[in-house]
């Protein structure tokens, strides 16, 4: 099989050849700055001259083809261009930066950190007034272009990668965790209507992005953290109540423009509502965060391995990564493969991003492990 073919089969729950792998792909899956030039020098591979920017809040590159190859990547990030700067995006002196939505980002180390929420103080009037981003052309400039020569001169599978945040994790970006949690219970007419109308934006940028890849790719990702630690933010009912319609809305779009198959990012302990997921379109279940309440990849497998595909889980970075040797790395992707790739629908990465605090010969060792044993 090829990496695409590969994939493929995969998504659709047989067992292929070999494991997938991504590392890289998309800006959930994905390497920062720092742990990338250590990890380049590490390995001997020459450093870009100007690193190609996958998420600028989360400080991620995208990997060059040279890294790809390296560790056997079966696929291909098809990226929508961030918004231009010093218009929809201003700068500060320090880096730091008001984004599209007027949310002001403050440069910390690697990355940046939200500290304001534009609508905390919104009116119902003043949030009906809202002026919402606008899904501009200049955004998918080249974009069907690059997915069609990669569909038809590669064969590896092309992915559609987050391009703009979920109903929750924008409505609580805008609002504040605060207003929007409590809103919930003594605001609940102002909360479904800020919520319908960041999906309405959302479809709008889908129905842009998917109108120039949606003959080529063959994955498309969306995210919406919902999980703490330990349980949901919302709890279910809420969930069910507030969210669950809204991403209805949107994966009943995404299906109903393309073939691809729908890849939902959200951290956390979300057990409660993997089933609801899968009711409404969900085909591709991301990070798999072991390290959260019952987020245990056995258990996962055995009761929703048959209908929904995991990407990632591959390796714990939050708490096992920073405190194993390589030996045990090793031993656990060995162990991961062995629980989550029989009967296909499994991809092999890292729970989340990989960043500074991680050692190269440790990043190397995850994923020479995952190419051992695939």
């Amino acid at each position: 099989m090829n990496p695409r073919e590969r994939l493929i089969a995969t998504l659709n729950h047989k067992e292929p050849d070999k494991m997938p792998i991504d590392f890289g792909v998309t800006t959930v899956t994905g390497i920062g700055t720092v742990a990338y030039e250590k990890l380049l020098e590490y390995l001997g591979i020459e450093k870009e001259k100007k690193f190609e920017t996958a998420h600028i809040h989360q400080g991620l590159v995208q990997p060059s083809e040279a890294f790809y190859k390296y560790y056997k990547v079966d696929a291909r990030p098809v990226y929508m261009k961030l918004p231009p700067r010093g218009t929809a995006v201003k700068f500060m002196q320090d880096g730091s930066f008001y984004d599209e939505y007027n949310i002001f980002w403050q440069k910390g180390t690697n990355d940046y950190a939200p500290i304001n929420a534009p609508m905390e103080s919104y009116s119902f009037s003043e949030m009906e007034n809202y002026s919402w981003p606008k899904p501009t052309k200049d955004r998918i400039d080249g974009l069907k272009e690059k997915a069609e020569y990669l569909f038809n001169n590669t064969d590896f599978a092309i992915v559609a990668d987050i391009m703009c945040r979920g109903p929750f994790e924008s409505a609580v970006k805008l609002r504040g965790y605060e207003q929007l949690l409590t809103g919930f219970y003594y605001e609940p007419d102002f909360v479904k209507k800020l919520l319908e109308k960041i999906t309405d934006n959302t479809i709008e940028f889908w129905d842009l992005y998917l109108g120039e890849i949606s003959d080529f790719a063959q994955v498309v990702c969306q995210g919406d953290d919902l999980g703490s630690q330990n349980a949901l933010i919302m709890g279910p009912e809420l969930y069910r109540r507030f969210i669950k319609p809204c991403h209805k809305q949107i994966y009943d779009f995404i299906h109903s423009k393309t073939k691809a198959k729908i890849f939902m990012h959200s951290c956390g302990s979300i057990f409660d509502i993997i089933p609801d997921l899968i009711e409404i379109g969900v085909d591709i279940l991301n990070p798999v965060q072991r390290s959260a309440r019952d987020m245990e990849i056995k258990n996962l497998k055995k009761q929703f391995g048959k209908d929904i595909c995991f990407w990632g889980g591959g390796i714990d970075v939050q708490q096992f990564l920073p405190k194993s040797n390589l030996d045990e790395i090793e031993e656990d992707v060995k162990k991961t493969i062995d629980i989550m790739a029989p009967g296909g629908g499994y991809i092999f990465a890292a729970t989340h991003n990989i960043h500074a605090d991680a050692a190269p010969e440790k990043i190397n060792k995850i994923f020479e492990s995952a190419l051992k044993y695939r």
